[in-house]
């Protein structure tokens, strides 16, 4: 069922003192040493989409090395008396765990003295997360990040090397904070009849087994992996995902599901990276879900039953519940590396998703860690952009786009404008006209009956706007649907030509009224000659 990796000298961990410690591959989290490694030459090279995702990450206030701790506190909580704990405690982990990735990709000392800070900070301070309703919501997502950044400090921050770096003095100290506080809040879940939906369980689960790593517990490890597999709870894979990919939430909201479809990837990374593959099992169970969350999310139609979930209070969902339908999680980029890019499998739904929310950002609070577009991005690299070049490719991704007296529909795997009145616009595109004279939009489906003159550029002049609209007599037509349009010497509706240096722009296109026919725009670029 598991692919663990079989050890040479297995026979003599109870001989060798310390090989015990050994079973377990350091840094193994969520980042082994070779994807730290990874990430750190992606930005070095700039290589996109993975550093645009870079880009938002070191634009966060937590992210910086002069972040100020709002902690620590002795008692941290999501709910109840202490409950005011929970954002300030939150931003200090995702400090932690931020200002620790970049001291990996930087190399900036002051990134791992900052994530130091906060790591000794609590492990010196916090003593308990008290019994309130959402105690085990509070360890598992909070703690999951936080040994992330433990498990990354400990390993490639050492005293050995630097003089602020991780000691014996601090791995007692922090050890001792997940085992007294954590993960006691997480054992008692564990034995207590479930009572949550599924979320909750998969949280858990995942902060017990990355506990397991970074204490070298195996038995925390292996009990967290047989939860997965067989626990009595919504939280296991097969309570939470069944095999139409419907999620045990899809009828209470989209939020929720896109948590639990996120930590279950992450159970699974955490895992691969210790030689046991989860994400194949029950046939892919997690790229099925992952599937049907995209799917549904988009707007295509999935099956839905009525689900009966083991404590008998959530089986009343009729139909997949609307809160934040289509609001996507950055969630979508681990499962979607593993299938695709590591198994070479298909996840059509997910892959655009991910079209549309490319490069992801920071997760939502502790919930899961975002950023997956730079941490864990398998695929080819991107061409990087050239200063002032127009590419929009509105067949994969309509961010910044607005549509005005239009629907946006799905139609197969494309997306399609429909009803009559179509126009839409994106607002500052930078485009340099001097360098790319010419603008080629290809269509793949016109109506018969539109608005001749649909192409228009816009910018301000003087503090006032001006407009250069081109009709379809102005194009030259290429390979039966590609309009080209020469920007050089057009008059604005003022008389004013078009500047030939980078310029904000904004792209309008307003098709008119086309009687309810579709318009289908593939892509809009900027082309320096004719022969592109």
């Amino acid at each position: 069922m598991r692919l663990r990796k079989i050890w040479l000298l297995c026979n003599l961990v109870c001989i060798i003192p310390g090989a015990f410690a050994q079973q377990f591959i350091h840094p193994g989290v969520l980042h082994s040493e070779k994807s730290l490694e990874r990430i750190k030459r992606l930005v070095d090279q700039k290589a996109q989409p993975a550093y645009g995702s870079y880009e938002i990450l070191a634009k966060l206030p937590e992210a910086r090395a002069d972040y100020q701790m709002k902690g620590p506190f002795e008692i941290i909580s999501r709910d109840g008396k202490y409950g005011y704990t929970k954002g300030p405690s939150e931003r200090d982990f995702n400090s932690a765990y931020y200002n620790a990735l970049l001291w990996k990709i930087t190399g900036k000392k002051a990134h791992a003295d900052k994530s130091m800070e906060i790591i000794r900070a609590y492990a010196r301070t916090v003593r308990q997360i008290p019994p309130t309703n959402d105690a085990p919501l509070c360890a598992g997502l909070q703690g999951f990040i936080l040994v992330n950044a433990a498990e990354i400090m400990r390993y490639t921050y050492m005293e050995t090397h630097y003089p602020n770096g991780w000691s014996e003095q601090d791995t007692e100290c922090v050890e001792a904070m997940f085992r007294k506080v954590f993960q006691p809040v997480l054992s008692k879940f564990f034995q207590t009849a479930p009572y949550t939906n599924g979320n909750w369980g998969i949280a858990v689960a995942k902060a017990q087994l990355s506990f397991g790593v970074f204490l070298n517990d195996r038995k925390l490890y292996d009990d967290a992996i047989d939860f997965f597999y067989h626990g009595k709870d919504n939280g296991t894979l097969p309570n939470y995902v069944a095999e139409t990919g419907q999620i045990q939430e899809s009828g209470r909201d989209q939020a929720h599901c896109m948590l639990g479809i996120g930590c279950l990837a992450e159970i699974a990374e955490v895992a691969w990276n210790q030689g046991d593959d989860l994400y194949g099992a029950l046939d892919n169970r997690i790229m099925k879900g992952c599937e049907y969350l995209s799917k549904s999310n988009l707007g295509y139609d999935v099956p839905f039953h009525v689900w009966k979930d083991l404590t008998g209070k959530y089986s009343n969902w009729q139909s997949l519940g609307q809160a934040s339908m289509g609001e996507f999680r950055a969630v979508f980029e681990l499962p979607y590396n593993h299938y695709v890019e590591r198994k070479k499998m298909e996840m059509p739904y997910t892959k655009m998703v991910l079209n549309r929310i490319r490069p992801e950002g920071a997760g939502f609070t502790c919930d899961n860690p975002g950023f997956g577009t730079l941490l864990f991005y398998l695929g080819k690299d991107e061409e990087r952009e050239r200063k002032g070049r127009i590419n929009e490719n509105l067949k994969e991704n309509l961010f910044g786009w607005h549509f005005a007296a239009a629907s946006l529909k799905l139609k197969g795997d494309k997306m399609m404008l429909m009803s009559s009145g179509i126009s839409c616009k994106k607002k500052g595109i930078m485009y340099d006209a001097g360098s790319y004279p010419y603008i080629a939009i290809k269509i793949s489906h016109l109506p018969k009956n539109h608005n001749k003159n649909w192409f228009a550029l816009s910018y301000n002049v003087m503090s006032a706007p001006e407009f250069w609209v081109f009709g379809e007599s102005d194009a030259q037509i290429m390979d039966g649907n590609i309009y080209v349009f020469s920007i050089h010497g057009a008059k604005s509706n003022n008389g004013t030509e078009f500047s030939k240096r980078l310029t904000n722009v904004t792209l309008l296109m307003d098709f008119g009224e086309t009687g309810g026919e579709g318009v289908d725009v593939e892509w809009i670029r900027s082309v320096a000659d004719l022969e592109f």
